[in-house]
């Protein structure tokens, strides 16, 4: 049972987030950082989730992918952080890129699931 639920809670990382969300409201935790915080957490299970659908289209592993990935918009927002501010903040940097890269595994998600669905059809 408890593998089902973590399975259920791996394929749909939107719930992981959601769940945080209500969590950190009863836990009262400020407004301002609650959604940070949920971000935060999901952004593993999305990168986790993204691996596994790739995995499951294509049967090919793209770990190397999204590690290089995650390089490049670390370098592109350490460049542009380091253009814009006179002190640069490695740490202001790393939250930056971690957000990033929750936009762009969303993104990545919703793609495959429609990339997936449509595949199946197909067949």
């Amino acid at each position: 049972m408890m593998v089902t639920i973590f399975s259920g809670l791996l394929l749909f990382p939107f719930a992981i987030l959601v769940l945080l969300l209500i969590i950190a409201k009863k836990i009262r935790i400020k407004k301002s950082k609650r959604f940070g915080l949920a971000v935060d957490v999901t952004t593993p299970f999305l990168v986790l989730t993204v691996l596994i659908l790739l995995r499951a289209i294509w049967d090919q592993w793209f770990v190397f992918y999204i590690i290089a990935v995650f390089c490049v918009v670390a370098i592109i927002l350490a460049t542009i952080e380091r253009s814009r501010a006179k002190e640069f903040r490695m740490l202001l940097v790393l939250r930056k890129t971690w957000r990033a890269y929750f936009l762009l595994m969303a993104v990545a998600y919703i793609v495959l699931i429609v990339i997936g669905i449509t595949l199946q059809i197909i067949r």
